[in-house]
């Protein structure tokens, strides 16, 4: 059974590359890492690409990605947002972690990073979508909405505003990929808990966590 941990605010900034002091950043994620009791917790650079890397306890970098796998039991893998879909699966041999945007989700990260689990002969996924804007909550230019609305109907909005669905089109994604998923139902704009770059611009990241 996979671990999974999302953090807020409360927890601290877990973004390297957002201004912050890098020992107060540095010293947040080894709190998470202690408190999770693991040997590692490997993070991405994240790019809106559909990168997928597959990773263990001996990867000492922090790989330009969008999605992270691993089957090695010891160390936890992360994806960082704040307003940005993290989505962390879990199979019986692999997990992954994943970071979906806007960007993310037409470049295809999600389904890409399923075909690599199943190559790796997983089976029985599971996933949960944390914290991240609603479809409410993301409004668009209306000239995008509609262009990307025509190839992905399921970033639709529900009442018609020029607003996209991140979180129904990546479960669309998720359950076509035979991804059983769900939400945590949290928006990061609508709840001060969670930092939001839509809410507040100059913020810091939270992240998702997953281990064997």
């Amino acid at each position: 059974m996979a671990r999974i941990t999302f953090t807020g605010i409360s927890s601290g900034n877990l973004g390297d590359h957002v201004g912050d002091d890098p020992v107060l950043v540095a010293q947040n994620r080894s709190k998470l890492k202690d408190l999770l009791s693991l040997s590692k917790i490997i993070y991405m650079s994240q790019v809106h690409g559909n990168e997928v890397i597959r990773v263990n306890s001996d990867t000492n970098s922090q790989p330009e990605c969008d999605a992270l796998i691993t089957t090695d039991k010891s160390v936890g893998l992360a994806v960082l947002s704040a307003d940005c879909l993290p989505i962390l699966v879990s199979s019986q041999i692999a997990v992954a972690a994943i970071h979906a945007g806007r960007k993310g989700i037409v470049n295809g990260i999600i389904p890409k990073t399923i075909g690599q689990m199943v190559a790796l002969g997983a089976t029985k996924f599971e996933a949960i979508i944390g914290p991240a804007i609603c479809g409410d909550c993301y409004e668009v230019d209306p000239t995008m909405y509609t262009e990307l609305t025509s190839e992905y109907p399921a970033l639709a909005s529900k009442d018609g505003r020029p607003n996209l669905d991140l979180i129904s089109g990546a479960l669309s994604q998720l359950q076509s990929s035979g991804v059983d998923a769900e939400f945590v139902h949290i928006c990061t704009k609508e709840s001060t808990d969670f930092y939001s770059y839509r809410r507040l611009q100059n913020t810091g990241r939270q992240a998702g966590v997953i281990s064997l």
